[in-house]
């Protein structure tokens, strides 16, 4: 199979250009140009206003162009490399799996500067063909056929990725995930009854969310995309809305990265819309979560609807107790539904300016944050310094910087040998803030040159991203 950006095709001849003559306006390759068409790279975002421009159309226009990626017949045999999953979620299966062998092949056979570059959707781009998902999700009831043990195997080893994961050894081993994942295609093109191959692209799905979320810890945002949308494809082949919506979950993460909070929202209310009723409803109380923490980050207009949402998600975890508890969602404990609701009211406590205001919040920020750290398994080594993390922002949000600094330093001493581009980003973004309100105070200019003798030896390239004290 080949894959063309048909329609950008299309556009470009429509306006009298070639595809020597865009390259060249545009100060790239022509080999470039022509990568892009046939949807193996992306245009980096810098580009996006000037194709635009040359185009004709508007950006959101452009996007659209962008995302609408068409499969053209090959040769028999042929196998391509490319770099797109394509957004069309009525494929068949065979198509299906077909993109599964073809991305993976990718991923592995590319280097890391090379996957780094692949950009994110955002906006309609990107929520269009979501909101096409849901509607066209199959209901099929779960086969109760018995599992061959190969792949009672296959289901054993996603278990043990995801121990690496949580461990905080997940993202170093990235590559060993997409290589089962590439695996995985080889016998979802075996002939196997209806109800394996559902049980075998539920694999594939899980397999592609934890792919996606190991490359999202690696900074990598534009391949974990491409590995949630693949995830999507597999469980709209597993008949499973319940492990859909919570990847659609995880895409939230990508975009609040980028400070997109409205579509953080919008992805979360697909989300609660694909869950049918009586779905698992620690998905549910996860995606509330999430919403609260989005409606946070809009300031205190939507402070009522981020306290609401982040009051749903611990009351309806806490009535889930009951429910089954599938290894995908296996984290949803009292440590991680308490982190939810601790992150969206410590950034209100944050943005408020009212003192009775943040003062409710930081204390309710801080219940949570302390309830977290005291219920947290052992081997959950990342998500113990994103505590201390966290705790460090709630003593800030108290205005107590030096309790705020001297947190941050306890956190930075737990995370010498973690290697998470996650955790540097909550360094520098707790640094700002640090730096920002308090730049005067003499414990947050010593955690400051602490920081950045950490990030010299953990990260060297971010160490440009400190804010400068004055």
């Amino acid at each position: 199979m080949a894959l063309k950006r048909v329609r950008f095709i299309q556009r470009r001849k429509a306006i009298g250009l070639t595809q020597e003559g865009l390259a060249d306006a545009l100060g790239v390759e022509r080999s470039t140009a022509s990568r892009w068409e046939r949807a193996e790279t992306e245009p980096q975002p810098w580009l996006h206003p000037k194709i635009a421009a040359l185009l004709k159309v508007t950006a959101a226009e452009l996007e659209e162009l962008l995302a609408d990626i068409v499969t053209l017949p090959g040769k028999s045999g042929d196998y391509i490399l490319h770099s797109s999953v394509p957004l069309d979620f009525s494929l068949t299966n065979q198509h299906t799996v077909e993109i599964m062998e073809s991305f993976t092949g990718y991923d592995i056979a590319s280097r890391r500067q090379v996957v780094a570059q692949l950009v994110l959707l955002a906006g309609s781009a990107l929520l269009q063909p979501l909101r096409q998902w849901v509607a066209g999700l199959p209901v099929i009831p779960v086969s109760s056929e018995a599992r061959p043990e190969t792949l009672a195997e296959l289901e054993q080893a996603v278990v043990l990725f995801r121990r690496w994961d949580a461990s905080g050894a997940g993202g170093l081993r990235r590559k060993a995930v997409v290589g089962q994942l590439n695996a995985v295609t080889e016998s979802l093109n075996e002939h196997n009854s209806p109800g394996i191959m559902r049980r075998l692209f539920h694999v594939a799905a899980e397999l592609a969310q934890l792919a996606g979320w190991m490359a999202y810890d690696q900074g990598l945002h534009g391949m974990a995309q491409r590995y949630y949308l693949l995830a999507l494809h597999a469980c709209r082949e597993a008949a499973a809305p319940a492990l859909g919506a919570k990847i659609i979950g995880d895409m939230t993460q990508l975009s609040t990265a980028l400070g997109n909070f409205n579509d953080s929202l919008s992805l979360i209310r697909t989300a609660l819309c694909s869950l049918p009723h009586g779905a698992n409803d620690l998905v549910r109380a996860e995606l509330l979560g999430l919403e609260a923490r989005a409606y946070a980050h809009l300031g205190e207009r939507e402070a009522g609807n981020a306290a609401r949402s982040a009051d749903a998600c611990v009351e309806i975890w806490q009535e889930a107790q009951g429910d089954a508890r599938p290894d995908w969602i296996h984290y949803m404990n009292q440590a991680e539904v308490d982190c939810l609701a601790a992150n969206a009211f410590t950034e209100l406590a944050l943005r408020s300016t009212q003192p009775t205001c943040w003062q409710q919040y930081a204390t309710r920020a801080e219940s949570h944050t302390l309830s977290a750290r005291a219920s947290r398994d052992e081997g959950y080594t990342r998500s113990r310094i994103f505590d201390e993390v966290r705790l460090a922002k709630v003593r800030l949000a108290q205005r107590e910087p030096v309790e705020a600094a001297i947190v941050a330093h306890t956190s930075l001493q737990m995370a010498q040998q973690a290697r998470s581009t996650l955790v540097v980003d909550w360094f520098i973004r707790l640094d700002g803030a640090l730096v920002g309100r308090y730049p005067d105070c003499s414990e947050v200019a010593t955690f400051h040159e602490q920081l950045r003798d950490y990030l010299r030896r953990a990260a060297p390239a971010r160490e440009r991203e400190l804010v400068a004290r004055h």
